[in-house]
């Protein structure tokens, strides 16, 4: 407890600290920027400033307030802020249409959120009118522009669509100059071929060093973007290839925990590719002693030879493990905490009950077969906690129970266990929402255990007869 408070203490720190040191520096700069030797004017604008501040402030406070609770989003936020503050202010001579405003509001929405990256456009752009002396064109083009860059570029989740966002840009920046010009003109007579060309420019650049530079953020931020989810995805992945190869009953169990995870998460509206991709690697650790688990056996059981102490700390120890091979794999924080939280701190009751079994009236302490935890710390972990145990649970079941009515009964208890267990506390999910789970997860095995139509029996090769239903 006193660690979490201690953790709490020095994000609220930071904040306060990036927060003033933000403020600061946007005043001086723009201050510079402006050349006036007018007190009020300074005044004004460090005014001006303050209250952009106290915006953006209020709006992540009700709006993103998980935000604060991730030490390496808000230093990513903070320095792309000011870095793009910086070049806006330092770029305010230049024709206006030159200035790559959306940069920033791009790179927010792809790696934190969609909303909060047009907040900070919007931001930056009344820092740049502050700055440049631009009028009303200047606020126009880069509030419509850069807003729109922030809804679209989230769509370049593949590498294929970066020329279709690329394109579609274009196309808005195209109309908003020739409207811009039909507005201060009232005609095309005096029409600027070359803010077309700028405007194209802006667009196209601001596109290609958003994208090129997400490996950096990405790195130095230990940030996971769609684009670094999705190629996780991928069936190639060293770590994927291994489980697929060494452990392949884990390979398959942790595809079909995905599709639920997935499913679960698109329909309570929780990041579905995280969910996705935490469920891919969620059991790598398994690769260390594969045959110590069920899934991968084949018909022989090493833990019959065990006593049950050693076989639950094999078990438990494959969280470790595979939070050792994530760091060792460079897979992003949300995906380590997710190997780290997927079981919780829940009991290896099967070990812990055979323990007191042969215990001979000693004492059997429990928290020898519990996992290290922590508890879910989101609704992603929580989603994937849940799958991997129905997945797990209905496996085991006898080929004959495998029925619908059967998975409904099982899903339904498996909810209401972990809930009752307190493995839910932690994280983010609503109770109206672990209804939403348990239809998901019927809406996937509800494909995979339809009833067939009964075809007729057909003849191959002659006299041999073939059911298909069998």
């Amino acid at each position: 407890m006193k660690t979490k408070e201690n953790h709490r203490s020095k994000i609220s720190l930071l904040i306060t600290f990036l927060a003033i040191f933000a403020v600061l520096a946007t005043i001086v700069s723009t201050v510079i920027a402006l050349g006036s030797s007018d007190f009020f004017i300074k005044l004004s604008v460090g005014c001006f400033v303050i209250l952009l501040f106290a915006m953006l402030y209020v709006y992540i406070y009700f709006f993103n307030k998980d935000l604060f609770k991730h030490k390496n989003r808000i230093l990513l936020y903070t320095c792309i802020y000011i870095i793009l503050m910086i070049v806006v202010v330092s770029m305010n001579r230049l024709p206006y249409l030159l200035i790559p405003i959306p940069i920033a509001g791009m790179l927010i929405a792809i790696m934190i959120d969609n909303r909060l990256g047009i907040m900070t456009n919007i931001l930056l752009t009344i820092v740049g009118l502050l700055v440049s002396g631009n009028g009303i064109e200047f606020f126009l083009f880069y509030t419509i522009s850069g807003t729109l860059s922030c809804l679209v570029i989230t769509q370049a989740k593949k590498r294929n669509k970066i020329v279709f966002v690329s394109g579609y840009l274009c196309i808005v920046n195209i109309i908003l100059v020739v409207l811009i010009n039909l507005y201060q003109n009232g005609s095309f007579s005096d029409f600027n071929v070359t803010d077309l060309f700028y405007g194209v420019l802006n667009s196209i650049f601001s596109v290609i060093i958003t994208i090129g530079s997400l490996p950096l953020w990405e790195t130095l931020f230990d940030v996971s973007t769609p684009l670094k989810l999705l190629e996780l995805t991928n069936s190639d992945q060293k770590l994927i290839q291994r489980l697929l190869l060494e452990a392949p009953g884990t390979y398959h169990h942790s595809q079909m925990v995905s599709n639920l995870a997935e499913t679960a998460a698109n329909d309570i509206g929780a990041d579905a590719l995280l969910a996705r991709t935490g469920a891919l690697y969620h059991d790598i650790g398994k690769l260390k002693n594969p045959m110590y688990f069920t899934e991968n056996q084949d018909g022989v059981n090493p833990h019959d030879e065990l006593d049950p102490a050693a076989s639950a700390e094999i078990i438990i120890n494959h969280v470790e493990y595979g939070v050792k091979l994530a760091i060792e794999n460079h897979l992003p924080k949300t995906v380590r905490s997710i190997i780290k939280q997927h079981q919780g701190d829940t009991l290896v009751k099967y070990f812990y009950f055979k323990a007191k079994d042969n215990s001979d009236g000693f004492d059997v302490d429990e928290n020898d077969f519990k996992y290290s935890g922590p508890k879910p710390q989101t609704n992603e972990a929580a989603i994937i906690m849940l799958a991997d145990c129905t997945e797990a649970y209905i496996r085991s079941l006898p080929e004959n129970k495998r029925n619908l009515s059967n998975i409904e009964k099982c899903i339904e208890e498996i909810i209401n266990n972990k809930f009752a267990e307190g493995q839910l506390n932690e994280c983010n999910l609503k109770i109206k929402e672990l209804p939403i789970i348990g239809n998901s997860f019927m809406k996937v095995y509800n494909g995979l255990y339809h009833e067939r139509v009964k075809y007729p029996d057909n003849k191959v090769g002659g006299n041999e007869v073939v059911d298909n239903n069998k």
